[in-house]
C-alpha cells in the first residue's frame, strides 16, 4: 500500500525524521518533542532507537521535551530552562540526588530553612515544599523528607512562581 508521506501518521511521520536523521551518521541529532503525540508503543520504540543512537559515545542527542519520564529514561545530561534562563544543566544523576520534597507540620519547619524551601505549598493537614539535600541536615525528625524525581523539581519551581518568590538559581 502506498501512501505519501503527508498521509503517515505522527508516529509514522516521526519514525521517518529519525531515520532520515540517523542515516547521515551524524554526530549530534537536535529534536524538538520528539514523542509528543506518540502512542505508548511508538513512543517506547523511539527511545530505543535513540538510546541505541547514542551508545555510540561519539554521538549524541538534543532534545527538548516535557515527558520527564523519557528524559529520566535516556538523559545523562539535562539542563531545565525557567522563565528564559538556565536553572539547573548539569548531570541528570546530580540534580536527582540533589533535591528532596520535604513534608510535615508547618509550625515544626525552623525559621533558618523556610527561605530555603523552593515550591512551597501549605495543605490543611501540613505542607510540602522542595529543598537541596544539603539543607537537610538539623531538621527536627517531625519533618519527613523522600527524594525527588525530575517531575518532583519541575513542579516545585511552577508552584514558586505562584507563591510569587522568587526562584533562585539553585544550581549544585
Amino acid at each position: 500500500d502506498n501512501k505519501k508521506v503527508g498521509e503517515f501518521s505522527k508516529g509514522m511521520k516521526m519514525k521517518l525524521m529519525i531515520a532520515v536523521a540517523l542515516s547521515h551518521k551524524a554526530e549530534l541529532i537536535i529534536l524538538d518533542e520528539p514523542t509528543s503525540g506518540l502512542d505508548p508503543v511508538a513512543r517506547d520504540e523511539l527511545l530505543d532507537i535513540l538510546s541505541e543512537y547514542i551508545e555510540d559515545e561519539n554521538r549524541g542527542v538534543l532534545f527538548s521535551t516535557h515527558i520527564t519520564a523519557d528524559v529520566e529514561r535516556i538523559a545523562d545530561f539535562v539542563t531545565i530552562l525557567h522563565n528564559g534562563k538556565v536553572w539547573f544543566t548539569g548531570e541528570l544523576n546530580t540534580l536527582a540526588e540533589s533535591y528532596a520534597v520535604l513534608k510535615g507540620a508547618e509550625e515544626d519547619i525552623p525559621e533558618s530553612v523556610k527561605e530555603k524551601l523552593i515550591g512551597f505549598h501549605a495543605y490543611r493537614n501540613g505542607f510540602e515544599a522542595l529543598i537541596k539535600t544539603d539543607d537537610l541536615a538539623g531538621l527536627p525528625d517531625s519533618l519527613e523528607y523522600e527524594k525527588a524525581n525530575l517531575d518532583d523539581i519541575l513542579v516545585y519551581i511552577a508552584k514558586e512562581d505562584k507563591n510569587e518568590r522568587t526562584v533562585q538559581n539553585n544550581a549544585v
